[in-house]
């Protein structure tokens, strides 16, 4: 989550030094050739592994990891932070939902509980403790788009219950491959539409090669082994974190300051994330 949360602050950093798409396009790009180095004689070795995974991987690729990035530029260009901060926060009970509907995972009263609670505290974090930010909330165009996303990326964990039993690093070879393919006509109709703008400084470059690395790479690979571990609805909850943990680099990277509404949503979250965690297995174990 730490290196997802610093996706926020290098999009901070990108913005007027290259366009969405562009973004998108150079991310996968790049992570794609240095796997493909790296790894060529495992990627041959795992070819039939994947046997039979071709639409699943191209899903995979596609809606969840380009289509979810592109989408959140999109709605990030045309809502507010908090809106983006509230739907996204959305996406543990849409990846629970989808658990229960398609493994038929158990759930009770104190999970429900400690998913709420944890929602509540990403409430805190994005209305910056202020109430009256909730009140004044107005819903447009950007908000339709970050949903849609959302639903993107909880279909992608979801879709991870069907990976074949591979590494993860390879896996994330494939999926990085399918998200190259599928951003070169995102790429293309940005060119069409407005231009392209390509990194031209240091910085720009800095903050790509970031991106590609850290959010792109070694997140998504935490994550896939995160949800091999624990389950797509336990995991999903840790997205929880995410607004936190990008107010947290934001203080120690950007010179923001840090609020008392700050470490108020991570005991929440945290306190949540427990409640679902232990004490939701517990009853679970206790009425078996």
């Amino acid at each position: 989550m730490l290196g997802w949360a610093g996706n926020t602050i290098a999009g901070r950093m990108s913005t007027g030094e290259m366009s969405p798409m562009v973004v998108v396009f150079l991310r996968w790009f790049i992570i794609s050739i240095f796997l493909i180095l790296f790894l060529n004689k495992k990627l041959i070795t795992s070819s039939n592994l994947i046997h039979g995974k071709f639409l699943w991987l191209c899903l995979m690729g596609s809606l969840g990891l380009t289509g979810f990035n592109a989408l959140f530029y999109i709605a990030a260009q045309n809502t507010t932070a908090i809106n983006l901060g509230i739907i996204q926060g959305i996406m543990p009970a849409v990846i629970l939902l989808g658990s229960v509907i398609l493994f038929k995972e158990n759930v009770n009263a104190t999970k429900i509980m400690g998913l709420i609670i944890a929602f509540l505290g990403v409430i805190v974090v994005v209305s910056q403790g202020d109430y009256e930010k909730l009140i004044l909330l107005s819903f447009n165009y950007g908000d339709v788009v970050m949903l849609c996303a959302c639903f993107f990326y909880s279909g992608f964990t979801l879709g991870l219950k069907n990976k074949p039993l591979i590494d993860p690093i390879v896996l994330m070879t494939y999926f990085s491959l399918s998200a190259l393919i599928f951003s070169i006509p995102l790429l293309i109709t940005e060119h069409y539409l407005g231009g392209i703008q390509l990194p031209l400084t240091r910085t720009a470059w800095i903050t790509i090669l970031y991106i590609a690395f850290v959010p792109s790479f070694l997140a998504q690979v935490f994550f896939i082994r995160g949800v091999e571990l624990v389950g797509a609805s336990k995991a999903g909850l840790f997205i929880n974190f995410l607004p936190i943990f990008a107010a947290i680099l934001g203080v120690l990277l950007l010179g923001e300051k840090l609020y008392i509404y700050h470490l108020i949503s991570l005991f929440i979250v945290l306190f949540g994330v427990y409640l679902f965690m232990i004490l939701g297995d517990n009853e679970k174990k206790i009425s078996g």
